[in-house]
C-alpha cells in the first residue's frame, strides 16, 4: 500500500481513474453518457453514466468542502482506495466520493455506443 496525497483533490481522483482503468478508459469518461464529463442532465444511459450522476450528486453533497480542490490522503491497495482522513472530515467526505465513484466502476461496463453521443439527441427530454 502506498499513501498518496496531491496539492488539489481534483489530481486524486484523476490519478486513481488512471491507476485502475488506464489514461484511456479514465478520459474517455469526459464524454461518456450523459452525466460524465462536462453535462448533467436526463436520466443516466446505463451503469457508468449512473456512476457519473451519482458521484456529481455526491460532490453536490459536500460542495461547502470544495471537492475539486481539497486535497485529501487515500491508500491504493488491490485494486481499493482506502480513504486516510477521519470519514466526518470534509476531506475524508470528498475521498469517500471518489472511493465510492472508482467502486461502482469496477462494477460496470463501460459501452462504446455511450461514448462521444449527440446530447441533444441522446440526453434531453428523457427525464
Amino acid at each position: 500500500a502506498r499513501t498518496v496525497r496531491h496539492k488539489r483533490a481534483i489530481w486524486n481522483f484523476a490519478y486513481q481513474l488512471t491507476y485502475y482503468f488506464g489514461a484511456g478508459e479514465a478520459f474517455s469518461l469526459l464524454d461518456y453518457g450523459c452525466f460524465c464529463g462536462w453535462y448533467g442532465e436526463s436520466k443516466p444511459l446505463d451503469g457508468v453514466d449512473q456512476c457519473c450522476k451519482d458521484h456529481d450528486d455526491c460532490y453536490g453533497r459536500v460542495d461547502a468542502c470544495w471537492p475539486k480542490t481539497w486535497p485529501y490522503a487515500y491508500d491504493l491497495q488491490n485494486k481499493t482506495v482506502y480513504c486516510q482522513d477521519s470519514p466526518n472530515s470534509c476531506k475524508g467526505r470528498v475521498c469517500m466520493c471518489d472511493k465510492t465513484f472508482v467502486d461502482c466502476l469496477h462494477n460496470n461496463t463501460f459501452n462504446l455506443d455511450n461514448y462521444n453521443i449527440n446530447h441533444d439527441t441522446h440526453c434531453k427530454g428523457r427525464e
